[in-house]
């Protein structure tokens, strides 16, 4: 720790690299001083105290270095996550955690055992829209959730042949290298954990799986269906997340999530849990004579009919920044205060790697020959 500041340490370069490098730079808490990649054209050009290292482990060797951000492929994120770790580095490891469940444990049991605060980018968990409809859920403002659905239709473009993205030994495949995310989201918005999993996919050609699809099942039997495609030219990218209720529905549009739609029957309680949850929301509402609605076995008191729209009213790429570092600042928090919760614990990182692993295995076991 540096004049106040944590001092962060960087490894991978990339795109998001440099995306990370531009918004952590905005933090008062953190310093950024120093960053890595294997390759040195992509040292980045920024003030003349920033230190590149061409090799990781001399960047753990930094004793201005308090926490290691770890942006590279899935495949590397135990060995350097380990170092880290053995080095007292705190982390703030890319998703997926790791490509097993196996190896996920191994990080969170060496960072337990190292005291270091470590956590996984689930940068979703931040985002207002996901954080105001996890508490519409918990309100039980349109009764219980009873499925997702999960499209998204990702471009092609970023991903060309060739890529490390379509090599699984590296990436684990879409389901572990994207999918956790929107597995993530559901188990943080509905509280329930995944307990069945089952998936399909299509192949492009002998390198390409760009298309997958998984059917999860939940605790108190919710269902997930989730659809992954890298096939489209980028303006036609889009990702949507649906969710029915007993008495309702919300549509939520967007990888990063800005906008909800939503309409349904609730009361009184569940108008006002929508005022105060959802950012910068617009309702439409009916009254009718209070009365119940019977709905899967269950019956809930009724009394508005509802429509609605929910809107984070800030650019994509601001929100994206904002999350990021909202993600960092949590370890930072918990840097500072041993009792803070991290939004994102290691557990929730293994979890999600734990149903991307069984789609993924369930789509290899019904592969076709």
């Amino acid at each position: 720790m540096k004049d106040g500041k944590f001092g962060l340490g960087i490894v991978g370069m990339g795109g998001f690299g440099l995306f990370l490098l531009r918004e952590w730079a905005k933090l008062s808490d953190i310093e950024v001083v120093a960053v890595s990649d294997e390759d040195p054209s992509r040292a980045p050009e920024g003030p003349s105290d920033l230190k590149f290292y061409q090799s990781y482990s001399d960047m753990l060797d930094d004793p201005e270095v308090d926490i290691v951000s770890i942006s590279t492929p899935p495949s590397t994120h135990v060995p350097m996550a380990l170092e880290g770790i053995a080095k007292g580095k705190h982390l703030l490891i890319e998703k997926p955690l790791a490509l097993s469940v196996e190896d996920g444990r191994r990080i969170a049991e060496a960072a337990r055992e190292a005291g270091v605060v470590a956590t996984v980018n689930f940068m979703l968990r931040f985002d207002p829209l996901v954080e105001g409809m996890k508490r519409v859920i918990e309100a039980g403002v349109f009764g219980k959730p009873r499925r997702v659905d999960l499209r998204n239709y990702a471009t092609q473009e970023t991903v060309p042949p060739g890529h490390w993205f379509w090599n699984q030994s590296i990436s684990g495949g879409i389901m572990i290298e994207h999918g956790v995310h929107f597995f993530d989201m559901t188990s943080y918005m509905t509280g329930l954990r995944a307990t069945n999993v089952v998936g399909v996919s299509s192949w492009r050609n002998d390198e390409q799986e760009d298309r997958v699809f998984a059917a999860v099942k939940f605790e108190e039997g919710m269902i997930g269906t989730y659809w992954h495609s890298f096939t489209r030219p980028l303006p036609l990218e889009t990702t949507t997340f649906h969710i029915a209720f007993d008495l309702g529905d919300v549509e939520i549009d967007g990888w990063i999530p800005l906008t909800a739609t939503f309409k349904g029957w609730t009361d009184e309680a569940g108008v006002a849990a929508l005022r105060e949850h959802l950012p910068g929301v617009e309702l439409s509402i009916e009254d009718f004579t209070p009365s119940t609605a019977g709905s899967s076995g269950l019956t809930y008191p009724v009394s508005k009919s509802v429509r609605g729209r929910a809107q984070v009213e800030q650019p994509k790429l601001e929100v994206y920044g904002n999350l990021v570092r909202a993600n960092l600042m949590d370890v930072v928090a918990k840097i500072k205060d041993p009792t803070h919760k991290l939004r994102v614990s290691l557990e929730d990182g293994i979890a999600a790697v734990g149903i991307a692993e069984k789609a993924t295995e369930a789509i290899k076991e019904g592969a076709e020959p």
